[in-house]
């Protein structure tokens, strides 16, 4: 095994053979003249996925930072190309990191309003007119506390989870699945 590359040969060494020197080693420079060869590619990958010079320059230095860590943790056959799903990965998990939308959500009171149901919400309140207590009535029980409390309490989806014991998505299914029963039922009244 090579164990010392001079200026001019580190470009005729093998990525298999710097990647053999680093995990026998633990040598970073060996993973530095490794990465340093894809680190373009490591920056067009970001670049494409965060949309943000800044934002793809920082990735490119924390991947580096993840690949000291998993290079030693996995087999890996082709460096380039594990780099490039190490990379896509990465850049994908800050980009959700930061496009995450707040799972305690309220709906706001100046919201418009997409359907039938809400609009019926937004003009009835606080009295609900006969058809919609009507159709209300029809729900099964956990939509009817979900709706009610959503549309009438201004409870968040986290509160009535809270109260429920439920996970957060099960309460916005039990709210959406109630709203279309509700539109439903009002279109067939």
């Amino acid at each position: 095994m090579l164990r010392i590359f001079s200026q001019k040969t580190t470009e005729q060494v093998s990525d298999e053979a710097l990647l053999a020197q680093y995990v026998s080693e633990g040598s970073a420079r060996h993973l530095g003249l490794l990465y340093e060869r894809y680190m373009g590619m490591v920056y067009g990958v970001c670049l494409k996925i965060l949309k943000d010079p800044g934002k793809a320059e920082d990735a490119v230095m924390g991947i580096y930072e993840e690949l000291t860590v998993k290079v030693k943790d996995h087999k890996i056959e082709a460096f380039r190309g594990w780099l490039y799903v190490l990379s896509r990965n990465y850049c994908l998990m800050e980009y959700r990191k930061h496009n995450r939308k707040p799972t305690y959500y309220q709906a706001p009171e100046n919201m418009e309003k997409f359907d039938a149901i809400e609009e019926a919400f937004e003009f009835e309140l606080p009295q609900k007119s006969l058809p919609v207590q009507e159709c209300i009535d029809k729900l099964n029980e956990i939509q009817k506390k979900c709706v009610l409390w959503f549309y009438y309490e201004d409870k968040s989806y986290k509160d009535i989870a809270d109260t429920l014991k439920e996970e957060l998505g099960k309460v916005r299914s039990y709210i959406q699945n109630g709203k279309r029963n509700l539109r439903l039922c009002l279109e067939r009244s």
